[in-house]
């Protein structure tokens, strides 16, 4: 089976670790065999307001972004991954085969979940609703569902702890896609291929260990000087601390 290739663009500037969040992503490539995750080359970021009207957004994507960019494969959903409000305080927003998902909000309401889980959800609902095979869209009851509208955003927190699909929405995928799409569609929004901090290999450990993103405790967006500095104040090793701790104390006792 021929993958559905999914172009992710970044076409606002990135608040948060571009590289931490595209290996994250592009970890999705080893664990299902229905979706293959891109990042085209991009070097404008089109979208800077703090507001975006949801028909413009579109409208400019094909006008400003699309024509700009060189396929190798032509990707079959393209995904916009934003910093403005969009709309009505949407998380996403799709259309045909284009998706926009903003950042907007999440670290200061809502994390944890990290940036990076909360995007993923995203995606991973946006390519639900675009599929062609399907006709799933948002539903306004709350379930715990993926495909849940979320009217009251704090129940998105809800959704992406759950990992879960609900009945109604299972029956579509089963009927219109498979049995085998709806486990790995599953087994991506359950988070545990995630896995653990520390165990060696598993990809929170390597975004622990090579982009400092702690994602038991990180909420992922870019960290101020201060979170950088607390981060490699916990690198160092107990003994040093306890010298330094002692050294102050020493001045402190002598100056008195």
């Amino acid at each position: 089976m021929n993958r559905k290739i999914v172009a992710i663009f970044l076409t606002s500037k990135p608040n948060y670790d571009e590289f931490a969040f595209k290996y994250f992503i592009l970890s999705l490539n080893k664990i299902q065999s229905y979706y293959e995750f891109m990042f085209p080359e991009i070097h404008n970021h089109c979208y800077i307001s703090r507001y975006s009207d949801t028909n413009e957004l579109f409208s400019s994507f094909e006008k400003k972004v699309r024509p700009k960019i060189n396929f190798e494969n032509k990707p079959d959903y393209l995904i916009n991954i934003i910093t403005s409000t969009i709309g009505e305080n949407l998380f996403f927003e799709c259309r045909g085969n284009v998706a926009f998902v903003t950042t907007d909000t999440w670290g200061k309401y809502f994390s944890p979940p990290s940036l990076f889980e909360y995007l993923s959800h995203c995606i991973i609902a946006s390519l639900l609703s675009m599929n062609e095979k399907v006709d799933l869209h948002s539903h306004r009851d709350t379930k715990g569902c993926c495909l849940d509208y979320t009217f009251f955003k704090m129940d998105d927190k809800v959704d992406i702890a759950l990992g879960y699909i609900c009945d109604k929405c299972k029956d579509e995928i089963i009927n219109g896609i498979g049995k085998e799409y709806l486990t790995e569609i599953i087994n991506i929004i359950n988070r545990e291929w995630i896995g653990d901090i520390n165990n060696f290999g598993s990809v929170a450990y390597t975004l622990k260990n090579f982009f400092k993103f702690d994602i038991d405790k990180d909420s992922g967006f870019n960290k101020t000087f201060w979170d950088k500095a607390k981060d490699y104040f916990y690198e160092i090793p107990k003994e040093i601390i306890v010298l330094i701790i002692a050294a102050i104390i020493g001045i402190l006792i002598w100056r008195n």
